[in-house]
């Protein structure tokens, strides 16, 4: 769900370039189709279509926005074509297309039809980024891959905040006129993509294979900072490659986790996800309905909101060392708790100055800051040693928890109002933050820090 590749972590590159590591060059101009298509998905989308959706009820836009982010079931399918034939090119190409027409068609097409529009604009966007990642890690040594990564969600940030701002000036026209101009976002992304994406080439594809006795290219394919990106949207560079590496054998060993300390991490996780995707897919309607934000002065907020959040990520790594990672995402559960109830309070009060519910919606998207740098930490210190499979499973966990959230979230905003929906997503969250509380917390490896 929500919202993915919003976010970059920071304290990751600081660390890289503290340690002296050779620093890699920042950006590439093939970032440029990839931004594109972010700017797409988690800047136009998530503003556009709710508005055009919602002529249709609430319930409705749930049910769009979840099929958006179920979308991100297409990474495995791209990522394995990707590695068979090597056509990066001509999928990122494919993929923007998917995106492009999507949003062309979304406010021709019957109520029926848009859900379906929605599952793939999303696809598109989650088969992209497979592309985008799989060009960083196969192409370059795995000891870069965290800094080029890192590289590489900037870039799809900046997107995500033009996008966003672009949002904001499209959502005051007609909504044919506004999704057909949108749609040229990620529809310039096609002829880019062939003339800026690199070939790989045999040399290419050996730079990045390990030395003799080392793991194989295939075992070693999940960055370290996997997990660590944003929520909006189905998926992101830092997210996909963990689920496309998933075998059956990954899957066993995956169920078998569950039933150490990291099942009851996943257990508080999903209904904690699922209870801040309600804001997420119900974002320009709730604020336009239940605060008198206008779409526009909501896309402009949430642009500034994404930017203000970056540094973020540099605080949330040295409290997640200081404090431990469990006492982190323990803090900004809570803090999403007392969040989301206060938006549910001013949506029920009404006529509240606008700031304040934006303020608070800020508040929710910095505490993925903390949650986003303490989730993969403390996977690693629950299941040392099976770090991958249990990310994995994380990432999944997730994309069904936001599916999830956004249709309950959607219809129950239609049956009951705002302040219902926002104040189911705060019980979810509080569930999860209980669960949390009395289980993982109390397990020995989860009470220091790293």
């Amino acid at each position: 769900m929500p919202f993915g590749s919003l976010n970059v972590s920071l304290a990751r590159l600081t660390a890289g370039r503290r340690s002296g590591r050779a620093r890699p060059r920042a950006l590439e101009s093939w970032f440029a189709p990839f931004a594109l298509i972010n700017a797409d998905a988690v800047g136009l989308v998530p503003i556009l279509l709710p508005i055009v959706a919602v002529r249709h009820g609430v319930g409705h836009v749930g049910l769009v926005m979840g099929a958006f982010s179920l979308g991100a079931i297409a990474a495995p399918v791209v990522g394995n074509l990707a590695d068979r034939y090597r056509a990066y090119r001509s999928l990122t190409a494919a993929c923007a297309a998917l995106c492009a027409v999507s949003l062309w068609l979304f406010p021709l097409a019957a109520s029926a039809l848009q859900p379906l529009l929605g599952l793939a604009n999303g696809a598109g966007f989650a088969g992209a980024v497979t592309v985008a990642n799989l060009l960083v890690v196969e192409r370059h040594p795995k000891a870069e891959w965290n800094s080029r990564l890192g590289w590489l969600e900037t870039a799809l940030s900046v997107g995500q905040g033009g996008g966003l701002v672009l949002a904001a000036w499209l959502s005051g026209l007609t909504a044919r006129n506004a999704l057909l101009i949108a749609a040229l976002i990620p529809a310039a992304a096609i002829p880019l993509s062939p003339m800026l994406i690199p070939r790989m080439t045999g040399s290419a594809a050996a730079a990045a294979r390990p030395a003799a006795g080392t793991a194989s290219p295939a075992a070693g394919h999940h960055p370290a900072s996997a997990g660590q990106v944003g929520e909006w949207g189905p998926a992101s560079p830092m997210r996909v490659r963990p689920l496309h590496q998933r075998t059956l054998a990954d899957l066993r060993r995956a169920a078998r986790l569950l039933r150490g300390p990291f099942g009851w991490m996943l257990a508080s996780w999903i209904p904690a996800y699922a209870g801040t995707a309600i804001i997420f897919a119900l974002y320009p309607v709730l604020f336009s309905r239940a605060f008198g934000v206008a779409p526009r002065s909501s896309a402009v907020a949430f642009a500034v909101i994404v930017f203000l959040s970056l540094p973020l990520f540099i605080v949330a790594g040295r409290v997640s060392q200081r404090r431990g990672p469990a006492a982190t995402l323990a803090g900004a559960l809570a803090a999403r708790v007392v969040l989301l109830a206060a938006l549910a309070a001013l949506a029920a009060v009404g006529h509240v100055p606008a700031i304040v519910p934006l303020a608070a919606f800020g508040g929710v998207m910095f505490a993925w800051s903390f949650l986003s740098v303490a989730s993969p930490g403390l996977t690693g210190q629950l299941v040392p040693g099976a770090e991958g499979d249990a990310q994995g499973a994380l990432n999944a966990a997730s994309g069904l928890a936001g599916l999830g959230g956004s249709v309950v979230g959607g219809f129950a905003a239609s049956l009951w109002g705002y302040p219902a929906a926002l104040g189911i997503g705060a019980g979810a969250v509080l569930a999860g933050l209980s669960v949390f509380a009395v289980t993982v917390l109390r397990f020995p490896r989860a009470s220091g820090a790293p």
